[in-house]
């Protein structure tokens, strides 16, 4: 059974190649010799090869970690609609099935709270999510007219400085 940093790892890799062969099929686009543009080709050609093997071995991965009795659900459970509401499809404690009806931006709002929420209680329980996330530049802070200097100065790499 495959790990989540495995699993990550291979979604990653899979993004990475994907990239690359964007990047020589556009650089064969604007190449000036047919020597270039047949090198190029074949690169991206390769990372296409790549792709797909990876690909492969992300599915792999995926169907191992999964319960043998899992399925696909029949509904969707959020629904956007062509108003831009969208429908949240839930059960309740009685297991009874409602449909909460919300705004574009109704969803969006519950949906960045969740995903806090669920961040802070995997937190909470030891489950640190970070080494798995590509690293944030610090962004300096938000109050205007504020003596606080950010973290890092812009174009800086690596993580926050503690300043005393």
């Amino acid at each position: 059974m495959p790990t989540d940093s495995a699993v990550i790892a291979l979604v990653n890799d899979v993004c990475a190649q994907f990239a690359r062969a964007e990047v020589a099929r556009a650089l064969a686009g604007h190449s000036t010799s047919h020597a270039e543009h047949a090198t190029l080709t074949e690169r991206a050609a390769r990372f296409d090869a790549l792709v797909d093997e990876r690909w492969r071995e992300l599915v792999k991965a995926i169907r191992a970690g999964l319960p043998g009795a899992a399925q696909v659900e029949r509904f969707m459970p959020v629904r956007p609609l062509t108003n831009g509401h969208v429908e949240l499809h839930v059960h309740d404690t009685s297991a009874r099935r409602l449909v909460v009806l919300l705004t574009g931006a109704q969803a969006l709002a519950v949906g960045a709270h969740m995903t806090a929420n669920g961040a802070l209680v995997l937190d909470r329980i030891g489950q640190k999510l970070d080494p798995g996330l590509p690293h944030v530049k610090a962004a300096p802070p938000f109050a205007t007219g504020s003596a606080v200097r950010p973290a890092t100065p812009d174009g800086a790499a690596g993580p926050p400085v503690a300043r005393s």
